[in-house]
């Protein structure tokens, strides 16, 4: 009961909080094959390295699984999704495949061939299940499943807080794009993928308001940009 209650107090920050509502605009699922009554949602912890299905109208956990997130410098999705394809792949993915929506990269829930890995930080950014686990999970969810990949508040609850590079790709990236384009700074549609045109966006805003720097994109950038751990 208590973990239910946690759950939905997640759920409604996020909901209410996150501003990744706007990645809504990159649902690149096939809307032919999205169910109209999807029975659940997959709520995944990256800071509890956990996987839970939802009962979508109760809220309740249903199954719970161990998983593996994300490398520090290859981060998880934080974010709001979809499950956009799912397939039956063998090797590195144990045989079962849940593609995830996000614009930036190829991300999915799958198995594994390194079961040692589950339970730390160790994938390229999917998120990785006991085969068994994954099995099960396939076998009872649909397209157009809501995947909810939350560290709490924010991305900067998690452990994926890093000083940001060019070529990074990530939740990070995403937010410090729709920030300066904001500014009127960063005048592309935000991917979540470090390019050149954010170069130049964080260049010319440090040049602009004298903030001593290079490219990276650290603390006090974020700082800078409006982006605090609490908001």
């Amino acid at each position: 009961m208590k973990k239910s209650i946690h759950l939905l107090l997640i759920l409604l920050l996020l909901s209410l909080s996150l501003p990744l509502s706007s990645v809504k605009a990159y649902e690149l699922y096939n809307a032919n094959k999205e169910s109209l009554n999807n029975r659940y949602i997959i709520f995944i912890d990256v800071n509890q390295l956990n996987l839970s299905l939802l009962d979508s109208e109760t809220k309740e956990v249903k199954k719970s699984y161990p998983v593996a997130i994300g490398k520090k410098d290859t981060p998880s999705p934080i974010g709001n999704w979809k499950i956009s394809s799912k397939a039956l792949m063998n090797g590195p993915f144990g045989g079962y495949w849940l593609g995830l929506n996000a614009p930036w990269d190829t991300y999915g829930i799958h198995g594994t061939s390194n079961p040692n890995s589950i339970g730390s930080m160790a994938s390229s950014g999917c998120i990785r299940m006991f085969n068994n686990n994954a099995q099960e999970l396939y076998s009872l969810v649909d397209y157009g499943t809501p995947v909810i990949i939350s560290s709490g508040p924010s991305w900067l609850f998690s452990s994926y807080v890093r000083d940001i590079s060019r070529n990074d790709k990530g939740t990070d990236v995403y937010e410090v794009q729709r920030r300066l384009q904001s500014l009127g700074y960063f005048k592309e549609k935000p991917d979540g993928i470090y390019n050149y045109s954010l170069e130049i966006a964080v260049e010319n805003y440090r040049k602009d308001t004298n903030l001593p720097g290079t490219s990276l994109i650290d603390k006090n950038f974020l700082n800078s940009i409006g982006i605090f751990k609490f908001e």
